[in-house]
């Protein structure tokens, strides 16, 4: 799936747009519109890893990930490591 297509079904999932809410205001809603709120940020998250996936492809570099926190993390493009340059010359 293309990030686009991602970003679409996130428009379709929260058409609200609950995402631009502040997290206080995020806090009181209720279950149903949590759900949406969540599914909406989830299809754009993975949209934005997407991107990142592919501009690492692009650069020849690696994706780096490091978790901070249960919904953060750090995220950057490496070199990539002798072990995985094997890999990708074996595709």
């Amino acid at each position: 799936m293309t990030p686009e297509y991602l970003e679409q079904l996130a428009v379709l999932a929260d058409p609200e747009e609950l995402w631009r809410m502040s997290g206080i205001q995020q806090m009181d809603l209720p279950m149903k519109q949590r759900r949406q709120l969540d599914s909406g940020v989830a299809l754009r998250r993975h949209a934005s890893h997407i991107r990142t996936l592919a501009q690492a492809l692009v650069e020849s570099k690696s994706l780096c990930i490091t978790p901070l926190s249960t919904n953060g993390a750090a995220i950057c493009l490496i070199v990539t490591p002798a072990k995985h340059e094997k890999l990708k010359r074996q595709r």
